[in-house]
């Protein structure tokens, strides 16, 4: 597994993305609107942290790659732990980023057996997709951007080939989506049924084409998180941070 730039793989987790419930957890924040850190967090505790975390049908994931990952995670965690007054559970964080890799891994590797290559083209409109999130101009200034902070341009790109990757392994997954106009309506009726007395409910031609996205975004997590179980099945897959192998 190629080893992964902090400042990219913290906008890029992969599959935690598709799992989510919240649309708007795949897109991170820009580097000027990330909330602030409290003066005083606790420290990682990754002094006990193997060599090798985690293994993948013989393919290692090292703690090299898992801290460029964790510790600016930690960060963004500890800083929400802290503000809500809730403990931070360190073992729990670490699996999660262990499980992120490990499926990452998983699905670069049942792509690889699909022949699914992006390309140039498509990997750059992923850079460009990002930039404007984060309201930047182009791709090129994104990596500058990322460059300035410290992260390999090289690294930058090859994670968003990953990214571009996976997208099209679920895509491919998934399948064509189609949703009829009755079907659409069902929804809307539905959501608007739900919303409180108090709540101003827009136009159903208002949210038409925002509810078909959500709606094909669902369909692609469910495929994709349908995917994973199988793939996990079919694997071996060995976590170094306990004792836990999961077959």
């Amino acid at each position: 597994m190629r080893k992964l730039a902090a400042a990219a793989a913290a906008t890029l987790l992969l599959i935690a993305a598709c799992s989510s419930e919240d649309p708007e957890a795949a897109t991170p924040p820009p580097p000027e609107e990330a909330p602030e850190l409290p003066e005083e967090l606790p420290e990682p505790d990754i002094a006990d942290l193997p060599e090798v975390v985690a293994e993948v049908d013989g393919v290692q994931i090292t703690r090299e790659e898992f801290l460029d990952i964790y510790e600016p995670e930690f960060q963004q965690v500890a800083a929400a732990s802290q503000a809500s007054g809730q403990e931070l559970d360190q073992d729990e964080l670490k699996r999660q980023i262990a499980d992120v890799l490990v499926d990452t891994e998983l699905m670069l590797m049942e792509a690889a057996e699909r022949s699914i290559e992006p390309t140039e083209e498509q990997v750059e409109d992923a850079a460009a997709e990002l930039a404007e999130d984060w309201q930047l101009g182009s791709a090129d200034e994104l990596f500058t951007m990322l460059e300035e902070q410290g992260v390999d341009p090289a690294a930058a790109r090859a994670q968003f080939h990953e990214q571009t990757t996976v997208e099209q392994l679920i895509a491919d997954e998934s399948g064509e989506f189609s949703i009829s106009e009755d079907e659409l309506r069902e929804q809307y009726d539905e959501i608007a049924g739900q919303a409180g007395e108090d709540v101003e409910v827009p136009e159903f031609d208002e949210v038409r084409d925002v509810l078909a996205e959500e709606l094909e975004r669902e369909h692609q997590n469910t495929a994709a998180q349908e995917l994973l179980v199988q793939l996990r099945e079919d694997a071996e897959v060995t976590y170094y941070l306990d004792a836990t192998t999961a077959e």
